[in-house]
């Protein structure tokens, strides 16, 4: 596999799952991470919370599938 082919075939994968796994983390814990105010539950930052869970798994998603179709296509 060339350099090329690693930068744009698994490098966006591997950010898709981390984009995941920190989606997950943040929807487990039922924390966010708010800049300026540190780590907030979902109970005191719940627009902010559910905000930041849906951008990250639609961008992770938006990310992984725009590779797929690239490959496959």
């Amino acid at each position: 596999m060339t350099t090329g082919e690693f930068s744009r075939l698994v490098l966006p994968i591997i950010i898709s799952v981390l984009l995941f796994a920190y989606a997950g983390y943040c929807w487990v814990t039922q924390k966010v991470h708010l800049k300026g105010k540190g780590w907030k539950t979902k109970d005191e930052a719940p627009k902010s919370f559910y905000f930041t869970v849906i951008i990250l798994v639609l961008i992770g998603l938006g990310q992984l599938f725009s590779t797929l179709y690239w490959v496959l296509k």
